[in-house]
């Protein structure tokens, strides 16, 4: 796909490592502007300099309401405002129910549930002074469908961003803000990086390293639902590597 942005000014959350960095390199290269979230300081400002005058560093932890307010107003002060919030954060911890622990749950639904909530809602305001105006929520295939027992209660977090979405979508189209769910399926990215288990850290890294995405794919897709013209809404795009099946 070769789309421009001409110039959008998009808040990308999670945009120091995998899925979101990748967004926010199209992001720039696809002429717009972006607003990088994320948690450590240092990493953001490596993913700024690296991609130039197009972007702006502003740390936050999405799990934290008031922070993400905060980081709203001075990525819209640097950029003159926000055209698009693509919400890429999020947390995998696997095991069965009975395997995994309260605080696990705990992490996997306030990033990616009231994550997306908390930066949606921080950035409503200034998303109403655009037009058009775009909320993108990168869930996951194990949104649409559960994939294993090992990824129950992640796709338990991930079903909620669909129905959290949509509801959105309904909510927001009388004020021309667009709501577009991209659900991709294993992504090679460092998301199992995290695992204490050396057996089980290896295993998802073999599987997303021979059957995940490259992360430029699912980017290229955020970049696709962006350019669309106003009044256009795609609301889903699904999309995963002819190696999974």
């Amino acid at each position: 796909m070769s789309e421009t942005l001409n110039g959008r000014r998009v808040l990308v959350t999670g945009a120091t490592s995998g899925i979101g960095a990748a967004i926010a390199e199209a992001v720039v290269a696809a002429g717009g502007r972006v607003a990088l979230v994320a948690r450590s300081a240092d990493d953001l400002a490596r993913q700024a300099e690296r991609l130039g005058d197009g972007a702006v560093a502003v740390p936050a932890d999405v799990t934290d309401a008031d922070a993400i307010a905060a980081a709203v107003e001075q990525a819209a002060e640097h950029l003159g405002g926000l055209d698009a919030v693509v919400c890429s954060a999020g947390v995998v911890h696997p095991g069965g129910i009975l395997e995994t622990t309260p605080s696990d749950w705990q992490s996997m639904f306030d990033v990616n549930v009231l994550g997306v909530l908390n930066t949606v809602h921080g950035t409503l305001d200034r998303l109403r002074e655009a037009d058009p105006a775009d909320v993108v929520v990168v869930s996951s295939m194990s949104g649409r469908r559960r994939s294993s027992v090992a990824m129950g209660v992640y796709a338990a977090s991930k079903f909620a961003v669909h129905v959290v979405s949509d509801s959105l979508r309904e909510e927001l189209a009388p004020e021309g803000v667009r709501v577009t769910v991209i659900s991709p399926g294993f992504v090679d990215t460092p998301i199992f990086d995290h695992v204490a288990d050396d057996e089980t850290r290896a295993r998802y890294q073999e599987t997303v390293s021979t059957q995940g995405l490259d992360p430029a794919a699912v980017a290229a897709n955020v970049v696709h639902a962006l350019a669309q013209p106003a009044g256009v809404n795609l609301v889903e795009i699904a999309i995963m590597s002819t190696n999974q099946g």
